[in-house]
């Protein structure tokens, strides 16, 4: 299983993640797109930790935890229901 993981991985694109054979090929140059991006809240909050530290001694060598608030299951709970149709 390993061995067969570690083959499908290799024939992955590192940048795009996609198999290396279809996004390689020159038939298909005109046939790729892509969505709207997306944002991901963790890294935005590593940037903004970044940021804020781009003037400490050495930046490059500190390292960021990410995690969520305590807290968060209810504040999220909140947050749906309040965006909840009124008729569920």
């Amino acid at each position: 299983m390993a061995l067969a993981l570690q083959e499908y991985e290799d024939g992955l694109c590192p940048n795009c993640g996609q198999p290396k054979h279809e996004a390689m090929d020159p038939d298909l140059a005109d046939e790729w797109t892509t969505m709207a991006p997306v944002r991901d809240y963790a890294c935005t909050a590593i940037a903004r930790a970044a940021e804020q530290n781009k003037d400490a001694d050495h930046p490059g060598a500190l390292a960021y935890v990410v995690g969520l608030r305590e807290g968060w299951e209810g504040r999220l709970a909140a947050t749906r229901a309040e965006r909840a149709p009124a008729s569920e």
